[in-house]
């Protein structure tokens, strides 16, 4: 049976994805089955808009098992997880957290195991998205206080295109805003987002 391994790394500000490889490991998966994508959003970056995570789906388009530290890894939007959870179930795919054990069967044929399964995935997938937004609502409270008593001074700028490219998504800026941001050309910020 095909074991495959998926991680995700949102941002680089102090985040690796040292400890997904070891999750990897210490469940057996051999390293050219791990994929893993690198600074991208579980919120602005569909599944199959990553290149790693459409590796895995190819790998396992006939069934298999899927390691995920978290479900949010996969995504943390409430609709998407389902609707990608759903596929994975259709191709007979088992899918466990390696968090905590907890096990997703997609090859289950009993239907209270079947009910027991999706109940607990609706309730982790609404558990992500709410999750993330009230992390990004924390944020803009301790910035908004940070800016109040004059001690702001933003995020460090950064060139990398991967970084460019999920801010802007993450704030629905504009190529100009962007830049402004970032402090690059129009010119460079479109070759980033393209």
């Amino acid at each position: 049976m095909k074991t495959v391994y998926y991680g995700r790394v949102s941002t680089n500000d102090g985040q690796t994805s040292a400890s997904q490889y070891e999750g990897a490991k210490n469940h057996g998966v051999e390293l050219k089955h791990v994929h893993i994508d690198e600074n991208t959003s579980g919120y602005h970056v569909a599944p199959m808009d990553r290149p790693e995570w459409r590796r895995v789906m190819d790998k396992l388009s006939d069934g298999g098992v899927l390691y995920v530290r978290w479900l949010d890894r996969i995504s943390r939007r409430y609709d998407e997880m389902h609707r990608v959870m759903r596929e994975l179930m259709d191709m007979g795919v088992k899918v466990v957290c390696t968090l905590n054990g907890m096990e997703f069967d997609g090859t289950a044929t009993d239907p209270m195991q079947k009910a027991i399964r999706d109940a607990l995935l609706a309730f982790m997938a609404a558990q992500g998205e709410a999750d993330y937004l009230n992390r990004r609502e924390m944020q803009a409270r301790g910035i908004e206080i940070k800016k109040a008593a004059g001690g702001y001074k933003g995020r460090a700028k950064s060139n990398d295109p991967a970084i460019v490219k999920a801010w802007r998504a993450e704030n629905g800026a504009s190529i100009a805003a962007t830049g402004e941001h970032f402090n690059l050309s129009p010119a460079t910020v479109k070759r980033y987002c393209k």
